[in-house]
C-alpha cells in the first residue's frame, strides 16, 4: 500500500492543499436537512442516541412526509441503520461542544445537525483520498492521479453527495475503500488479513446499501482469476480464507436481520418493507419489477430526451438526469475502458461487473434515481485516467483532445454546482452556500481532528523507537 511519506515535500503541499480546498467546499455547499430521506436518517440516529431506541416519533418532524415505517401503531424509520450508527461520534461529539459552552459556534442550524454533516463531508473527502490512491496503484503518475481526482470531485454528483445525509457517500467510502484494499492481495493465503478487511468493509455497506452485498461475487472472483494456476489447485490454501471471509459477510447480514428483528419484530433484509407510502417495497420481486428501458435511460442517458442536456431546470432534486447528461466529462472515461480492458483486463472487468450490478438493480427498480447507482460512480469515472495518460503523451491530439476535456470538465461543473445550488434545502443561487454562517464549527472541528491525528501519529512513532531500541 502506499504511504503518504513516499511523496516528495512539494507533492505532500499540493495534496493537503486539495484536501484542505476540498474540505472547504464540502463544509460550506452543505445545507442540513435536504428532504424526508435525509432526514429519516438523522431521526434514526438521534432516536438511538438519546433514547436507546428505534422508534422515531420523538424526531419525526426531521422527516416530513414519506420515508417512515409504520408497524403496530409505531413510528420507524424505513432506512437501513448503517448511516444512522455512522453518525453516533459525530452526536457525541456536539454534545461534547455543549458540555463545554460551544452550542452555538453557528449561527443558523442546529449543532445535532452541522456535527452529524462533517459525516459525509469526510466521507468524501476520504473517497477522494482512495481514489487517488486507486490511482496510483494503478501505475498513473502523480499529475494525472491528482489532477483526474479533482476533476472527479468536482464535476460529478460527488460533490452533491457530500453535502447531506443520504446514504450514498457512506456507501461509496466503504466500497471503495474495500476495491483498494482488494487490489492489494498478491497472494490470498498470504494475505488474508486484507481479504477479511475487504470483506468486512463490502459486509458493513450493506448496513448502509443493501445491495452491496453483491459486490462480493465479484471481489471473489477477481480473487480467484488473479491466482496463478498452481495457487488455484491448491486449494486447501486458499478455501478456509474465503470461508472465514464469508463468514465475516454473514456476520454482517446477521446484524441487519437482528436490527430487523428489534425494530419490526420480523427477521426481514429490507428496513423499507412497512414504508405505507411505497407498498411496492414490501418484496424484492415487487420493488424490481419497474420498466428496465426506461429506468435505464434515467440512470445514464434517455436517448429519447436529449434536450436534458440544456434544459437543466428539468434535471433537479429527484429528477437529476443520468450520469451522461449531468457529467459529460464521463464520455471521456467511456473512451478510456477500452485502454483500460486492454492494459488491466482483470480490474477492468471487475469495475465492469460492480456497473453493471448497480445499474441492473437501479434500471429495474420502480423508482429508478440517478443517486441509487451513486457507489459505482468512482469505478465508471476511473477510466479517465486512461484518456488522459493517452492525450498528454499525444503529440499529434495533445492540444485538440486537452481542449475536448477542458470544455466537458467546465461544463459538467457548472452542471453540478447548479444540481447543488438548486437541491432541497440549499436555498437556490441566492442563498448557496448554506453552511456560510457555520464556519467557526468548520475550524473548531478540523483544528480538533488535526490535533488528534498529529497525537496518534506521534505516539506511534514513539512506540516503534521504544520497540526497535529494545530489540537492538
Amino acid at each position: 500500500m502506499i504511504k503518504f511519506s513516499t511523496f516528495t515535500s512539494m507533492q505532500r503541499k499540493l495534496l493537503l492543499s486539495t484536501i484542505s480546498a476540498f474540505a472547504l467546499l464540502f463544509f460550506v455547499s452543505s445545507a442540513g436537512i435536504n428532504g424526508s430521506n435525509d432526514g429519516s436518517h438523522f431521526a434514526l440516529a438521534k432516536s438511538i442516541y438519546y433514547n436507546q431506541s428505534t422508534e422515531i416519533k420523538p424526531f419525526f418532524n426531521y422527516v416530513k412526509c414519506c420515508d417512515y415505517a409504520v408497524k403496530n401503531g409505531k413510528l420507524y424509520s424505513d432506512r437501513l441503520p448503517g448511516n444512522a450508527l455512522l453518525m453516533m461520534p459525530f452526536l457525541a461529539y456536539s454534545n461534547l461542544l455543549k458540555l463545554i459552552g460551544l452550542s452555538h459556534l453557528g449561527q443558523k442550524f442546529e449543532t445535532d445537525l452541522v456535527a452529524v454533516t462533517l459525516l459525509p463531508n469526510l466521507c468524501a473527502l476520504l473517497g477522494l483520498v482512495v481514489l487517488f490512491l486507486l490511482f496510483r496503484q494503478s501505475g498513473f503518475d502523480f499529475f494525472i492521479s491528482l489532477l483526474s481526482t479533482i476533476i472527479y470531485g468536482l464535476a460529478t454528483l460527488h460533490w452533491l453527495e457530500a453535502t447531506h445525509l443520504f446514504s450514498h457517500m457512506p456507501s461509496l467510502l466503504f466500497v471503495l475503500t474495500a476495491i483498494y484494499i482488494t487490489f492489494s492481495v498478491n497472494d490470498v493465503q498470504k494475505n488474508q488479513n486484507l481479504v477479511y478487511m475487504a470483506t468486512a468493509l463490502v459486509g458493513f455497506s450493506t448496513l448502509i446499501e443493501l445491495q452491496n452485498i453483491l459486490f462480493l461475487g465479484p471481489v471473489y472472483l477477481y480473487f480467484l482469476v488473479t491466482m496463478g494456476r498452481r495457487d488455484f489447485l491448491n486449494y486447501k490454501k486458499w478455501l478456509p480464507v474465503f470461508i472465514k471471509s464469508i463468514t465475516i459477510a454473514g456476520f454482517f447480514i446477521g446484524c441487519l436481520l437482528f436490527y430487523n428483528y428489534l425494530t419490526f419484530d420480523e427477521f426481514i433484509l429490507k428496513s423499507n418493507t412497512y414504508n405505507p407510502n411505497f407498498p411496492e417495497e414490501k418484496s424484492f420481486s415487487e420493488s424490481l419489477g419497474g420498466d428496465f428501458v426506461a429506468g435505464l435511460g434515467k440512470l445514464l442517458i434517455d436517448f429519447a430526451n436529449l434536450d436534458l442536456y440544456y434544459k437543466w431546470y428539468e434535471g433537479k432534486n429527484n429528477d437529476i438526469s443520468g450520469l451522461l447528461i449531468t457529467s459529460p466529462i464521463l464520455w471521456i472515461s467511456m473512451i478510456g475502458f477500452f485502454l483500460f480492458v486492454k492494459k488491466a483486463p482483470y480490474k477492468a472487468l471487475l469495475f465492469i461487473a460492480l456497473i453493471t450490478i448497480s445499474i441492473l438493480i437501479g434500471a429495474f427498480h420502480k423508482t429508478a434515481l440517478v443517486r441509487h447507482i451513486f457507489t459505482i460512480q468512482p469505478f465508471f469515472f476511473f477510466p479517465f485516467a486512461y484518456s488522459l495518460q493517452s492525450v498528454l503523451r499525444s503529440e499529434k491530439y495533445r492540444k485538440p483532445g486537452m481542449i475536448m476535456i477542458t470544455i466537458l470538465f467546465l461544463i459538467s461543473t457548472a452542471r453540478i454546482y447548479y444540481i447543488n445550488a438548486t437541491f432541497w434545502g440549499h436555498g437556490g443561487s441566492r442563498d448557496f452556500p448554506q453552511f456560510k454562517t457555520e464556519l467557526p464549527f468548520f475550524i473548531i472541528f478540523y483544528i480538533s481532528l488535526i490535533g488528534i491525528v498529529w497525537l496518534c501519529r506521534s505516539y506511534l512513532r514513539s512506540s516503534e523507537k521504544i520497540i526497535t531500541s529494545s530489540r537492538s
